[in-house]
C-alpha cells in the first residue's frame, strides 16, 4: 500500500564498522538527534569489552550484530571467550541474531542475519556457531534467518548483517566483492542469500539490507572504492563500512561518519551520509548514487552446503 501523508516518517541511523573509532561526540550525535533505532553492523572492536559496554550503555534504542573482529580470538580457539561471552551478555536482547525487532513507526520488521560473519563460502567455525546458536552449516543459519522473518508482524522487511548476501557482484569493487588475497569473486554470504530466496518465497518483501564488514578502501586495486549503495528490483544494499569511521577535515576538524535512512509506511523514503564534528553537530549530509542492478536473480542451490575451509 502506498504511503499517506498521514503515515509516520521514521529514522534508522547505521553506525559502520567501529573498529574501535568510538567518540563520545557520536553518542551525543544519537541522543541528540533521537532516532527511532540506531543500528550497528559490528566489528566494534577485537573482542573489545570496553568498546562493546559503550555501545550496550548508550541511552538510545539500538540494535546490534557483532561482526568477525568481534570474536576474532574466539574464532581461532573454535570456542567462545569469556570475552566474546561478557560481551553478548552485555548487549543482550541489543544483539539482533536470529531475532527479530519490531519498527512499528517505520512499517517494518528488523531481521538480524549471522553474527561475527568473515565472508566467503565457510563458517570459518561451526563449532563456535554450535556452541552459541545451535548452528553448524549454512543451511541450518538460513533457516534460522527465515525463521526470525517468519515470526515478524510485518511484511516488510530490513536485514542488519554484518556481512552482505552472495550473488550482488564479483568483482573486487563490488559492493561484496573480494579485493584481497586473491583479487575478484564474490565474498557475500551464502546463507543470507538463501535465506532472502525462501523470505521472499514466503511472499515478504525485504526492503533493504544493511551491513558492513567489506571497507570502502580497496586492498587491489590500491587507491580504488567499493561500490556501496546498490539497488537490485525493490531491493536496497547498502554498506555502511566506512573505514576508518573518522576523518580530519582541511581545517583540522574531526569528524565520524553515519548513515542515516527514513522510512514511511514499509518504504525507505531517503538515504543520506551523514558527517558529525567534535560536539556532535552534524557537518554534511549527501544521499548517494544507487547502482542499479539486474532484478532477475539466480537461484541460489540448496544443495550446495559452502562450509568448505577456503
Amino acid at each position: 500500500m502506498p504511503a499517506r501523508p498521514s503515515d509516520p516518517i521514521a529514522t534508522l541511523t547505521v553506525v559502520g564498522d567501529v573498529h574501535r573509532w568510538w567518540r563520545p561526540a557520536d553518542a551525543t550525535f544519537l541522543e541528540r538527534t533521537s532516532p527511532d533505532l540506531s543500528l550497528f553492523v559490528g566489528d566494534l572492536g577485537d573482542e573489545d569489552v570496553a568498546i562493546v559496554r559503550a555501545i550496550a550503555e548508550l541511552p538510545v534504542p539500538k540494535a546490534v550484530i557483532l561482526g568477525n573482529h568481534d570474536a576474532w580470538q574466539s574464532f581461532g580457539r573454535k570456542a567462545a571467550t569469556d570475552r566474546l561471552r561478557e560481551s553478548l551478555h552485555l548487549l543482550g536482547d541489543d544483539h539482533l541474531a536470529y531475532a527479530v525487532r519490531e519498527v512499528p513507526r517505520a512499517g517494518i520488521s528488523l531481521i538480524g542475519a549471522r553474527p561475527f560473519s568473515w565472508g566467503g563460502q565457510s563458517l570459518r567455525s561451526p563449532e563456535l556457531y554450535d556452541e552459541i546458536y545451535g548452528i553448524h552449516t549454512m543451511r541450518q543459519s538460513a533457516a534460522a534467518i527465515v525463521d526470525a522473518a517468519r515470526n515478524a508482524q510485518h511484511r516488510d522487511l530490513v536485514i542488519l548483517a554484518h556481512n552482505g548476501p552472495l550473488g550482488l557482484g564479483d568483482r573486487s569493487h563490488d559492493v561484496f566483492g573480494k579485493d584481497f588475497g586473491k583479487p575478484g569473486g564474490d565474498w557475500g554470504d551464502r546463507d543470507l542469500a538463501l535465506a532472502i530466496q525462501r523470505i521472499e518465497g514466503f511472499g515478504l518483501r525485504v526492503r533493504a539490507v544493511i551491513a558492513g564488514h567489506m571497507h570502502h578502501k580497496l586492498v587491489h586495486p590500491r587507491g580504488g572504492e567499493r561500490t556501496r549503495f546498490v539497488r537490485r528490483g525493490d531491493t536496497l544494499f547498502l554498506n555502511a563500512a566506512y573505514v576508518p569511521r573518522v576523518r580530519q577535515t582541511g581545517n583540522g576538524d574531526e569528524q565520524s561518519y553515519f548513515l542515516r535512512t527514513r522510512w514511511q509506511a514499509g518504504q525507505c523514503i531517503g538515504v543520506e551520509e551523514v558527517w558529525v564534528d567534535v560536539h556532535g553537530d552534524e557537518r554534511e549530509a549527501t544521499a548517494p548514487a544507487f547502482v542499479e542492478l539486474d532484478a532477475s536473480v539466480p537461484a541460489i542451490d540448496e544443495s550446495v552446503e559452502g562450509d568448505g575451509q577456503e
